[in-house]
C-alpha cells in the first residue's frame, strides 16, 4: 500500500528492525492544541491517540545504489506521533523523533524540519527469551532530556489487522504530514501491510511527551511487535500552505 498519489518514484529504502507500537488513548480536547491548525486530528470512536514506537533503521540505501548509505547504514529510532487528516488524506503526524545518529538528525532537520533530537540509545536482544531491551537519553543541546526503556517481547502468532478495526486505523498509514514554514509537506511511504504480533511490555518513560498529564500513560496501552518491515521513501511534496 501506499499514500494517495505519490508523483514520484521512490528515493530511499530502509528497514524496521524489531519496531514496537505503543498506544495510549487521548481525550481529544487533552491533544487538539499540541496538533498544528491546518491538520484535522482524527479519532476512532470518538477518541484520539498518541503512540511511541521504537525500532532499529537498518540498511538504509538510496535507489539505484548497490550498497548502503555512508554514516547512516543503521541506527536506532524512538517517535511519538498521533493521527491527522489533511485535505481528506488520513496520515501521521510527529511530535518528536529522538535517533542515535548525527548525520540522520542534522538532515531531518535541515532539509525536512522534522524535529529530530540526538540521543543516546542501546538496543539488546535475548534472543533465548526473545526479547528486546531499548534504551533513550535524549543528548540535544537545544531540547529538554527525556528519557524512556522499554523490555518487550511478541506473544502471539502474526497477523494482518482487520479492516476497520483499531489495528488497523492506527497502523495501516502510508504518509507524514508535517509544516516547514508556511508550506504543508507530505511524505509519502510504502510497505507490505503490516505483519504484527501482540506483545508484553515493560515501559518506563520520563519527559517524552511533556505536553501530556502523566495520567494519560498510567493505563495499561494497546502493544504490537513487528520483527521487519522494508519501506521505501517518496520524495516530500508541498501539498498547501499554512493559513489556506
Amino acid at each position: 500500500m501506499m499514500a494517495e498519489r505519490a508523483k514520484w518514484p521512490w528515493v530511499a529504502e530502509q528497514h524496521w528492525d524489531d519496531l514496537l507500537f505503543i498506544h495510549w488513548p487521548v481525550p481529544y480536547e487533552a491533544l487538539r492544541p499540541h496538533v498544528p491548525e491546518p491538520f484535522e486530528l482524527e479519532t476512532f470512536n470518538g477518541t484520539a491517540w498518541i503512540s511511541i514506537v521504537p525500532f532499529l533503521g537498518n540498511k538504509n540505501r538510496f535507489r539505484g545504489m548497490p550498497g548502503v548509505i555512508p554514516f547512516v547504514s543503521s541506527f536506532l529510532e524512538l517517535n511519538v506521533r498521533t493521527y491527522i487528516r489533511y485535505k481528506g488524506e488520513s496520515g501521521v503526524y510527529f511530535f518528536s523523533f529522538d535517533a542515535d545518529s548525527n548525520a540522520a538528525v542534522a538532515g531531518a532537520r535541515t532539509v525536512f524540519s522534522l524535529p529530530y533530537m540526538k540521543a543516546e540509545m542501546s538496543m539488546k536482544r535475548n534472543r533465548k527469551e526473545k526479547e528486546v531491551l531499548f534504551r533513550s537519553q535524549r543528548i540535544q543541546k537545544d531540547a529538554p532530556p527525556a528519557h524512556f526503556f522499554a523490555r518487550y517481547r511478541p506473544i502471539s502468532q502474526t497477523s494482518h489487522a482487520k479492516v476497520g478495526s483499531l489495528t488497523h486505523w492506527l497502523a495501516e498509514r502510508y504518509c507524514l504530514f508535517n509544516i516547514k514554514g508556511d508550506k504543508v509537506l507530505k511524505g509519502p511511504i510504502n510497505h507490505s501491510p503490516w505483519e504484527l504480533q501482540e506483545a508484553e511490555l515493560e515501559v518506563e518513560m520520563d519527559d517524552l511527551v511533556p505536553f501530556l498529564p502523566k495520567k494519560y500513560f498510567s493505563e495499561r496501552p494497546l502493544v504490537h511487535y513487528s520483527k521487519r518491515k522494508k519501506v521505501h521513501f517518496y520524495p516530500f511534496e508541498t501539498v498547501g500552505e499554512v493559513n489556506k
